[in-house]
């Protein structure tokens, strides 16, 4: 009888200890799933808060671009030689002003006259340098402006105006002289005229066989990209 008393003590202390492992193995299983689960509820929420803010950024970008139709030649110069000194038939080499064709794209929206900044890039050369070792040197340079923008009958669109989606209009880039202190070279006092630094710009840089960069960018929303390749200098030839 006693035999049987204790093998029925050792039993119900082997199941009761088996009931304590488990359910610390069941506590330890809830604990697990809460952290397991707090990480999977902060990730998605970081996710869907990255998916949302790309969506934004990608709303934005489409949402205000411009197209690009032409551009062509307007007017030329001889760039490095504006006075005739140099060159007794003043022969235009290259472009000064060049007329920029453009489309505001579909779906975009509050595109105002104001919003669009023109960028032009080249790489300007030295021409001459009384360090001699520096003539032939180049070094990269940016044209900018707000654009001005015009119907294509030439009507002045007011600042402010929204310029609605499809809407076909144009506007004018200006090259700066690369040639800033006007002696007919490009060197190291064209950046300093005067007290003021002054950094030359791309139209010594727009003649024939030559390329410009263009970049137009729409405040808070979207750039549009091309190449301009110079291939005459001819009034109204197509430099795209």
């Amino acid at each position: 009888m006693s035999n049987e008393n204790a093998f029925d003590r050792r039993s119900d202390s082997e199941s009761g200890s088996i009931g304590i492992g488990a359910m610390i193995v069941f506590i330890a299983l809830i604990l697990v799933a809460a952290v397991a689960s707090t990480i999977i509820i902060k990730t998605a929420e970081e996710l869907q808060q990255n998916a949302e803010n790309t969506s934004s950024d990608t709303r934005q970008q489409i949402s205000g671009k411009v197209s690009i139709s032409d551009v062509y030649v307007t007017t030329t110069q001889e760039s490095l030689d504006k006075d005739g000194s140099n060159d007794a038939t003043g022969t235009a080499t290259d472009v000064k002003t060049m007329t920029v064709i453009a489309r505001v794209s579909s779906g975009s929206l509050n595109v105002q006259e104001g919003d669009i900044t023109w960028y032009v890039s080249c790489i300007l050369q030295y021409t001459t340098q009384d360090d001699a070792a520096k003539t032939g040197e180049t070094f990269a340079v940016v044209d900018t402006a707000e654009a001005d923008s015009l119907e294509l009958d030439g009507t002045d669109i007011t600042d402010g105006t929204e310029i609605t989606a499809g809407t076909t209009f144009r506007f004018v880039i200006t090259l700066s002289e690369s040639d800033t202190d006007d002696d007919d070279m490009v060197d190291d006092d064209d950046f300093i005229v005067g007290a003021a630094a002054e950094t030359p710009g791309c139209d010594a840089e727009s003649g024939v066989g030559q390329e410009l960069e263009l970049r137009i960018v729409v405040d808070g929303g979207g750039e549009t990209l091309a190449t301009l390749k110079i291939e005459s200098l001819t009034a109204g030839s197509s430099i795209m």
